[in-house]
């Protein structure tokens, strides 16, 4: 199954490829529950929106949903420029290609998803219709960095200085970007061997590593992270000196055992976040990957934050 697609293990969702405005095609899935907000769940690194597969079911008939690809990792175009606003607007634009402009949005993103949700949420744009968000296992870009003081998270995250240097595709290439990308999920997976069996199944590793054996992904997600070495982390400075911050009602979901390691994760988004703010670690030894990891507990959350804030 490696060269499946979400699509191919949830059976009910609709396929897309949405031309974009820049000139690329955005691949994405969907299911519409006819009318409410739409729950636009964003993928991270190295992954693709394989990894929503337990959820999506849970969710079938209680919110409509809108599953892209990230541009650059594999499945749809490389971006005109890696940066998260621009990534962030161009799957908006998607969205709205299937939806139309007037549905609500309810942001929903794992890892470097999350991370494009931030910059959009800080952006507040109106013609974005962002109305609450669900991000999932990660800090602020900035605090990341910050982070790399200790010398612990320094080794735990090394891979977001490696990434973002020019030499870093062709050392990957050279590895080879299967082998590469199975070495990252060894070292973010938990500890809980049911939810590593369950981050296994649909033959989920050899979906990825597929993707990530393809030049284009490898060159695509680098260049995402020599984004957040760059640009993103002077507008995140800026944003934090002129009080710009996330307005809308923001659920963050992480790792107690892996990002609750690292970083005190409930005292450092407060200074993010200008309004309602729940922070909700999982525990019991799941890693990273959260929704394949633990997907009833973040299908339950996903549903609580939406009967809350969807209306």
């Amino acid at each position: 199954m490696a060269d499946a697609t979400l699509a191919t293990v949830v059976s009910f969702l609709q396929a897309h490829e949405t031309k974009i405005s820049s000139g690329g095609i955005v691949k994405s899935y969907s299911h519409d529950t006819g009318s409410g907000p739409v729950l636009c769940m964003v993928h991270g690194y190295p992954q693709s929106a394989y990894m929503w597969r337990h959820v999506v079911p849970m969710l079938k008939d209680k919110i409509t949903m809108f599953i892209p690809e990230l541009p650059g990792y594999g499945l749809s175009s490389l971006p005109p420029n890696p940066d998260k606003r621009t990534v962030g607007n161009i799957l908006v634009e998607a969205l709205q290609q299937v939806f139309g402009k007037d549905r609500p949005v309810i942001w929903c993103g794992h890892d470097r998803g999350g991370r494009i949700g931030h910059r959009l949420l800080v952006d507040n744009d109106s013609k974005n219709n962002i109305k609450a968000a669900i991000l999932l296992d990660i800090v602020p870009t900035l605090e990341q960095w910050r982070s790399f003081s200790n010398p612990a998270a320094a080794v735990a995250y090394y891979h977001w200085p490696f990434l973002a240097t020019p030499m870093a595709p062709q050392l990957i290439e050279g590895m080879g970007g299967a082998n590469y990308c199975r070495n990252n999920f060894d070292r973010a997976k938990g500890s809980n061997a049911a939810g590593v069996a369950k981050f296994k199944e649909d033959d989920a590793v050899g979906h990825y590593c597929h993707l990530f054996n393809q030049p284009e992904t490898i060159a695509g997600s680098c260049a995402d992270y020599a984004s957040a070495a760059g640009e993103e982390v002077k507008e995140q400075e800026a944003d934090q000196k002129t009080g710009k911050k996330i307005k809308v009602p923001t659920m963050i979901i992480y790792s107690a055992s892996n990002l609750g390691r690292m970083h005190d994760v409930d005292a450092e988004w407060p200074k993010w976040v200008d309004g309602e703010l729940k922070c909700v670690g999982i525990p019991d030894g799941i890693g990273h990957y959260i929704p394949e990891e633990a997907p009833d507990q973040v299908a339950k959350l996903i549903m609580e934050w939406v009967d809350k804030h969807g209306k």
